[in-house]
Order: C-alpha cells, then sequence, then structure tokens
C-alpha cells in the first residue's frame, strides 16, 4: 500500500490540529493560533509570488509573532525569509505506515475529554492549556489516551490517515516501553475506525521520538520547519 502524499498530510494537520481562525490575505493563508504554538500560528505561502510584507502586516493585525511555515518546494520563499533576517527553528520530520502494519493493542484507556490528571500531565511536558484548546476545537473524530496518566497523547482522523498528536511520557517513566505501548493503542482505536494510515509529526531533533516510531516500521514521507523573526 502506498503512503499519504505530503500535500495529504499537510491538510490533515491541518484539520487534526487546527488554527482558531484562518484567512486567505494576498497569496497567503493566515493563521490565527490564539497561543497554540507554531503550528497554528504560521503563515503558510500559497500563491508564489505573495509578498513577505503582507503576511507580516496580516500577522500584525493578530498580533502575532511573524512566524512563516516553510514546506517542501518553497525553497525560493525560505531563501528570502533567511536574507531578511528570518531564523531558521524547529525542523520536523513527518512518519507514516499504512495502518495493517502497526502492531495494535486494543485495551487503551480512551476518553473523549482529557481528565485532570491527563491535562496536568501534559503541562508538566510544556502543553498547556492553550494547545489543549487546540485539541477541544477539532471537529473530525478524535481521542485522547493515557496509560495511568504516566504517558498520553491525543489523535484524531482526517481522510483516512490517524495523525497521533502531544505524545508525552512523564520523565520518570521513559524507557520503559510506554511511548510503544501508547502508539500502538492508538492504531488499535484508529484500525476500529476506519483508518487506513498511521502518521506523526516530531522535530527532527527528538532522537528517542525518531526511533521509536521508525522501529515500528513508519517511513518518512515529508518535513517542514519554520522560519522566525526573533
Amino acid at each position: 500500500m502506498t503512503l499519504p502524499s505530503i500535500k495529504d498530510l499537510y491538510d490533515v494537520i491541518d484539520f487534526t490540529w487546527p488554527a482558531a481562525s484562518t484567512q486567505t490575505h494576498k497569496g497567503w493563508l493566515i493563521r490565527e493560533g490564539k497561543g497554540g504554538g507554531k503550528r497554528v500560528s504560521a503563515a503558510v505561502q500559497i500563491e508564489a509570488n505573495a509578498q513577505i510584507k503582507d503576511a507580516e502586516l496580516a500577522m500584525d493585525a493578530l498580533n502575532q509573532n511573524y512566524i512563516f511555515m516553510i514546506r517542501k518546494g518553497e525553497e525560493l520563499l525560505d531563501e528570502n525569509l533567511a536574507k531578511q533576517g528570518y531564523d531558521l527553528v524547529d525542523p520536523v520530520v513527518i512518519l507514516a505506515s499504512p495502518i495493517g502494519l502497526i502492531n495494535k493493542q486494543y485495551d487503551g484507556d480512551f476518553h473523549l475529554t482529557p481528565s485532570a490528571v491527563m491535562q496536568s500531565t501534559w503541562l508538566k511536558g510544556g502543553i498547556g492549556p492553550a494547545r489543549l484548546d487546540v485539541m477541544k476545537r477539532t471537529k473530525v473524530p478524535k481521542i485522547y489516551v493515557d496509560i495511568d496518566a504516566t504517558a498520553v497523547a491525543y489523535a484524531a482522523i482526517s481522510n483516512d490517515i490517524l495523525m497521533v498528536h502531544a505524545v508525552e511520557v512523564s520523565k520518570s517513566h521513559r524507557r520503559k516501553g510506554l511511548g510503544k505501548k501508547i502508539m500502538s493503542q492508538i492504531a488499535g482505536w484508529g484500525s476500529k475506525k476506519g483508518a487506513k494510515y498511521l502518521a506523526v509529526i516530531t522535530v527532527i531533533e527528538n532522537m528517542p521520538a525518531r526511533s521509536l516510531y521508525i522501529n515500528m516500521g513508519m517511513e518518512k514521507v515529508g518535513h517542514y520547519h519554520y522560519r522566525i523573526k526573533q
């Protein structure tokens, strides 16, 4: 089975981890993040001749920092932003696999809303209320999963792709197989819901996470990074 296209995965990211609002403006997709992080706040180029200044003005209107997401094929934009003093941050890799090839478990502790204990676990890992609001406003089928509140994750399905976000394992319980277990539980839930693929995003420098996903049989499908003016 072939893997999803990178374009499909970019779209799935937007549906499973949505901005508070979006608007098109002079060749740009402008996201309103409301504190939910770079992924929901970054401007995306949708027309090749879009001018950087127009995106900056739109982000000014939202009282947001200047953040651009750079995807495959946008090397010229990347170069122009670098010339204007934008720093490259958080290179990200997207991995995916047919869900049928992933080992699955079906005994997960699944929730329609995150418990207070789950929220506390996320908070300790740097995932606070604004990012929980991102999960809350997701409109596609979604689930919250935890293992005795020592490992938590959120996942959602769009276009037959189960995208996993916010995997967090408590520091005192790392290297005990909980990351693999919670991913297997999510895959079990997704397979019952009809998902055909499992996908996940991680920063390139997070070697433990990348190793986990690759060892599960997931393959790199695409990447992106950000340009930010400090």
